[in-house]
Order: C-alpha cells, then sequence, then structure tokens
C-alpha cells in the first residue's frame, strides 16, 4: 500500500475542509474499490501532492490544475494542485461562494488526476461539471456523467485505469 502525503499548508481557510473531506472520501473509495493507495494530510509519505491556490484560475469556472512526475509505471512521485482562490455560483437569490460539496469534489478531481488519472470519462473525472445549487451552500452539488456529487463516486473505467496504477 503506497501512501501519499497531501500537503495543505497553502490552501487556505477556504479550501481546508473541502480538501480533507476529499482526501477521507477517497481513500474510503479506494479501499471499497481495492486501490492500493491511501492519502493522508498528515506527516511525509512515499510520494507528495502540494496543494495551493492559484488566482489565475477563474472563480466561476470548475476546475484546478494539475501537474505530475511520475515513475516509468505511472506511480506518482510529485504532484503539484492548483485551485482557484474561490469557487462562485449563480443561484436564484444571485452569486454567492459556492459549498465545501463542490469544492471537495474540485480537490478530489485533481487529487485522482495527481494520482495517474489523466482521462476525463464520467463521474468524477468527468470533463465538464456542472453546477447546481441547493437552497444553502451546504446542499451546492456537482453533476458530471448523470450524478449528483458529493458525495463521490468512481466510474468503473476510473476504477480500472486507478487499480492498473495502484494495485
Amino acid at each position: 500500500m503506497t501512501k501519499v502525503y497531501v500537503k495543505l499548508d497553502d490552501v487556505g481557510s477556504y479550501w481546508l475542509r473541502a480538501c480533507k473531506e476529499a482526501v477521507v472520501h477517497l481513500n474510503g473509495l479506494f479501499k471499497r474499490n481495492e486501490i492500493a493507495v491511501v492519502l493522508s494530510t498528515t506527516g511525509s509519505e512515499d510520494a507528495k501532492i502540494t496543494v495551493k491556490t492559484d488566482a489565475g484560475i477563474q472563480g466561476d469556472a470548475v476546475h484546478g490544475r494539475t501537474s505530475a512526475e511520475t515513475t516509468g509505471a505511472g506511480k506518482l512521485l510529485n504532484a503539484d494542485v492548483r485551485l482557484p482562490v474561490k469557487v462562485t455560483i449563480n443561484t436564484p437569490q444571485g452569486i454567492r461562494d459556492a459549498g465545501v460539496g463542490i469544492l471537495e469534489v474540485i480537490a478530489a478531481h485533481e487529487f485522482v488526476h495527481a494520482l495517474g488519472h489523466p482521462t476525463h470519462n464520467t463521474k468524477l473525472m468527468g470533463q465538464t461539471l456542472y453546477k447546481e445549487p441547493g437552497d444553502t451552500a451546504a446542499g451546492d452539488k456537482l453533476k458530471a456523467g448523470g450524478i449528483k456529487m458529493p458525495p463521490l463516486d468512481l466510474s468503473d473505467d476510473s476504477i480500472a485505469e486507478l487499480k492498473s496504477i495502484w494495485s
């Protein structure tokens, strides 16, 4: 089992909870699907994902940026994940900051890219994620591949792709 350290020192309070929830929920998905990698927000592990905010990423978009250095077999050595400083959502009451659920999905999407999943197929790794506002920020969701997240979900293709790297 490979442990990957997710370094959250530079994300600020806006992203901290969402990134930690993404780590917990991804670990649950990885365990249930026998993907042999564990993310950790403490200590230094076999590999590292450094997460920071980037003012150059627009807050009305639903994405981040990830670059990674891997072994010849595709296993992560180091990755840099960049997230927008804030994410906004347009609601009938006006534009507001998106809820932690949307942030969790964005962070998880980028973490899975860092773990070696380059393709945009369905569900968590969809090419296009659509914001769906809740009655409050706590109810905000992202829709992709016919499902709404959170909770996080991986497609069969994503599971197979990750298992081919992390077995």
